[in-house]
């Protein structure tokens, strides 16, 4: 979900007072609060970080674990980096 759609949803339930109270406070208090609503922002995870590992496993390389998900070649480095990590 967007930040203005976010935004423009939570001004649509709150008074005016409500709304007044939501210029003047911290951007961490607002986010808590989206938070406590059940309103989460940030991009959904499109990658499947199991398959990219399982794909390494097997032996393919970094190029063509890439090609055969359509994904791009740091992506792929990143999310084994975090895979070693863990």
């Amino acid at each position: 979900m967007s930040k203005k759609k976010v935004t423009d949803e939570l001004r649509a339930r709150m008074s005016a007072m409500a709304k007044r109270r939501l210029v003047t406070m911290s951007k961490a208090k607002r986010y808590h609060i989206a938070y406590m609503a059940g309103v989460q922002g940030g991009r959904p995870i499109v990658i499947d970080h199991a398959k990219v590992q399982a794909l390494r496993a097997e032996g393919l390389k970094h190029r063509e674990i890439a090609a055969e998900l359509g994904i791009s070649l740091p992506s792929v480095y990143r999310i084994l980096a975090k895979g070693k990590k863990r």
